[in-house]
């Protein structure tokens, strides 16, 4: 049985009692075109479909969550438990990995999805935290180990390679000065 409440529609300046439907559909987010997620709506009297009147970017939201899971990407609530775990405010953990602080909020609230480079980012800071809290005798006896592996001059994940900027103004210096390598 599907459940009706009253709600005041503001397009149509009217309050009416809805239906609730729930739909599934294909849809489109980003580069990913046949994510299916179950979307929530009210349906007024005549049949049409509104979304919810309280909770506008529901359907969005679980679109996005979609996309997350295909892609492999960390959760909202993933990034922002990590940035705890490192006691960071959101602008000391943005300023922290070279990204806005008002994008790190907004991917946190989930208002829009990472990118892949941020996702990188993100990784690359959830991993040398794991690795730190499982190995402290390591980073004790090794102290350079964690930021040589942080510096170095590419991260790899998930077979995507992410060149630093140091590599592109090397290869920019030597502009084939050294020779082709067979």
């Amino acid at each position: 049985m599907n459940k009706i409440k009253e709600f005041y529609n503001p397009e149509l300046e009217t309050t009416e009692n809805y239906a609730e439907v729930w739909k599934p559909e294909v849809i489109k987010v980003k580069d990913e075109s046949d994510l299916v997620v179950m979307n929530h709506y009210w349906q007024d009297k005549d049949g049409e479909l509104w979304g919810d009147f309280n909770n506008p970017m529901e359907n969005v939201k679980r679109g996005f969550d979609a996309y997350r899971k295909r892609k492999g990407y960390m959760t909202p609530d993933e990034i922002r438990n990590l940035r705890n775990q490192l006691n960071m405010s959101v602008r000391e953990f943005a300023n922290a990995i070279g990204i806005g602080s008002s994008s790190l909020t907004q991917i946190e609230n989930n208002q829009r999805v990472q990118v892949k480079y941020q996702e990188i980012l993100f990784r690359a800071v959830k991993e040398s935290y794991e690795y730190q809290s499982k190995s402290p005798d390591i980073l004790r006896f090794h102290d350079q180990l964690l930021p040589n592996k942080l510096d170095s001059s590419s991260y790899t994940l998930d077979s995507i390679l992410y060149t630093t900027p140091q590599i592109y103004k090397d290869s920019l210096s030597f502009n084939n000065k050294l020779g082709d390598v067979a």
